[in-house]
């Protein structure tokens, strides 16, 4: 009985946690769903809701058909009826670039910036992706941009670090997912759900006081204790075969410069967040160690 009472418990704060680390735990189920249903009834008050958002899901419906014609005429539509549909101009901009209409995509995103220059980092993260086709330089001003107003950092650097290790830059790669990578805890996941909520309900200034209020208090033990920590480390860095992937990709990098001490902590560490055999960081391990051994 106590074993399924504490089975009990533990799935509890399984939950708890994961619940927190999407939507905040700040904001109540009911607010969220309240703000959700005030922002569509502005929308429709203002005549957009409509036409603009048949039509922007028929666009995404064609868009992930491949059906990039398609897409871009009912994207193009969405935005007719709404100007200011954001998400539209953004996915307009993936159609164009799918499609191989590069310049076209670069246009359709710089419009959003020139609506509102301090916009969501997935405009300067798309950019970044279309840019790193023809251009690697604006590519890299577009990915540092997306990073300054990311909230969070741990995906960020991680972006940075694969564009720099597609174009043969693996000092400045490794550099950038070793940051992501010191990201990857609970406190850090706190913060980021606060800089996110904020980003989030700009329309509500009542909320975003709230979050930058508990935002200014930071991760004191106090505030932190209220999470489990234990639950976090254990079910969400382990089994986790993209952070695993992530330690074995700097492991890698240091197994090819015969740093084969640094290589093979981090190895240690791939396998501690994921250790199925399918990890090649177990191969990897063991190369590093038979050069260790010689050495």
């Amino acid at each position: 009985m106590n074993k399924e009472k504490n089975k009990i418990k533990l799935e509890s704060i399984i939950i708890t946690v994961f619940l927190f680390l999407v939507i905040c735990v700040i904001i109540s189920i009911v607010y969220m769903v309240e703000t959700e249903a005030t922002l569509l009834k502005k929308r429709i008050e203002t005549g957009k809701a409509d036409d603009a958002t048949i039509y922007y899901d028929f666009a995404n419906q064609y868009l992930e058909n491949k059906q990039f014609s398609n897409a871009i005429s009912s994207f193009e539509k969405a935005i007719a009826f709404d100007p200011d549909f954001t998400e539209a101009y953004i996915n307009l901009a993936v159609a164009y670039a799918k499609s191989g209409k590069n310049q076209k995509a670069i246009q359709t995103l710089k419009k959003v910036l020139k609506k509102n220059p301090d916009t969501d980092y997935l405009v300067y993260l798309n950019m970044a992706q279309v840019y790193k086709r023809f251009d690697n330089e604006k590519a890299e001003q577009a990915y540092k941009k997306a990073i300054a107003i990311h909230p969070y950092l741990q995906d960020a650097y991680f972006n940075f670090g694969e564009f720099y290790w597609t174009i043969n830059k693996r000092d400045e790669a490794v550099a950038n997912i070793k940051k992501g990578l010191e990201y990857q805890n609970l406190e850090s996941y706190y913060i980021s759900a606060l800089k996110s909520g904020i980003k989030t309900y700009t329309e509500f200034p009542e909320v975003i006081t709230h979050l930058e209020k508990i935002l200014e208090q930071g991760t004191s033990d106090e505030i932190m204790q209220k999470y489990d920590t234990m639950v976090f480390n254990h079910y969400y860095l382990k089994n986790n075969p993209y952070i695993a992937e992530k330690y074995d990709q700097v492991g890698y990098y240091y197994l090819r410069k015969n740093e084969f001490s640094k290589a093979s902590e981090y190895f240690k560490q791939s396998i501690q967040c994921w250790d199925s055999k399918k990890n090649r960081a177990y191969k990897h391990l063991v190369t590093a160690n038979s050069a260790l051994k010689i050495q």
